[in-house]
């Protein structure tokens, strides 16, 4: 693979430089988004479950239009959840604001914990653009 052809997108957040990582890496007609969470962007982290998992969506989406994509190319997302039977029916109500039309495959599973303890959720996702696969 020729690593000239990857775009990578950092959210100016502070983990990325400390574990060499990207936000978003795009390769061919993929985008693959790393584990975003609310603040990873550096801004702060709100409180509440619904209000992080917005916030965290909106980063996401920003990132993703930095390389011509948008959430209606993503394809594949997983949500890592500190309290999944407290929080999963707010988290489904937000992600369904976003992906309601597209409906791409979601996987849910709780975690012990996240990086910070303030984070309630942290969201990965795959794309494609589709006008970009060659044929």
């Amino acid at each position: 693979m020729d690593l000239s052809q990857r775009q990578k997108v950092s959210s100016g957040g502070p983990y990325e430089d400390l574990v060499g990582y990207s936000r978003v890496l795009v390769t061919g007609p993929f985008a693959y988004v790393a584990g975003t969470t609310a603040g990873s962007d550096g801004s702060a982290i709100p409180p509440g479950i619904g209000a992080q998992t917005r916030q965290t969506l909106d980063i996401i989406k920003k990132k993703l239009a930095h390389v011509s994509y948008t959430l209606d190319d993503v394809v594949r997302v997983r949500m890592f959840v500190v309290d999944i039977k407290r929080d999963w029916e707010e988290i489904a109500c937000v992600m369904n604001e976003f992906f309601a039309q597209t409906k791409p495959v979601m996987t849910m599973v709780q975690v012990a914990a996240l990086i910070d303890d303030k984070m309630l959720v942290e969201i990965e996702m795959d794309a494609v653009a589709r006008e970009k696969i060659l044929i």
